[in-house]
């Protein structure tokens, strides 16, 4: 669960230490870190929620496609109160301030396109320039039917960095979730 957090950690580490030329391809590698840690947690707060298979079981299932995502997303946006996030996700009171900072988030869905774009693997990553002349990254893909996907993100250093706190954001609330319901499991 914390590969995407360590990983993000160590190219923020570094990247605004390189070579410029390099800072695309970092990006690129944390935005996909970040919507892996957010595809991990969707599937251990699906898994929590439903309990139809042994956690266990439904943990070794892949990470959630685009349609699973967004539905996720969209049950984590119809919550007001922290409290709802535990009752659905069956856990004690100790992950309160996971599940406060989950709502106050705010908006799971701003990374529709990521998670379109980098459910099959890796994307193609260029950079291009927008009107006022900012670096964007671009990641495309292409799906089965022949249709593309493509996301775009200012690489300006609040966006790397705000990606980074995303992943390791992302890590601390599936871990704490899932801690918690293995402490209930024995009986801590």
């Amino acid at each position: 669960m914390t590969k995407p957090q360590i990983v993000a950690d160590n190219v923020l580490t570094g990247i605004f230490l390189t070579d410029i030329r390099y800072r695309t391809a970092l990006t690129a590698l944390l935005l996909q870190e970040a919507v892996e840690a957010g595809r991990r947690l969707a599937l251990v707060c699906v898994a929590l929620a439903g309990r139809t298979l042994p956690l266990a079981r439904a943990l070794a299932r892949p990470l959630p496609n685009f349609e699973e995502w967004q539905a996720f997303a969209e049950a984590i946006g119809s919550f007001e109160d922290p409290q709802q996030v535990i009752d659905w996700l069956h856990v004690d009171a100790s992950t309160m301030e996971s599940a406060e900072e989950l709502i106050a988030f705010g908006g799971l869905s701003r990374l529709n396109s990521a998670v379109r774009v980098l459910q099959d693997g890796p994307p193609e990553v260029s950079t291009e320039r927008d009107e006022a002349g900012t670096a964007v990254l671009v990641l495309r893909s292409y799906g089965a039917g022949g249709g593309r996907s493509e996301v775009r993100l200012p690489l300006v250093d609040e966006q790397i960095i705000a990606l980074g706190d995303m992943a390791g954001d992302f890590v601390a609330w599936t871990r704490d979730f899932i801690g918690a319901y293995l402490d209930a499991r024995s009986g801590r």
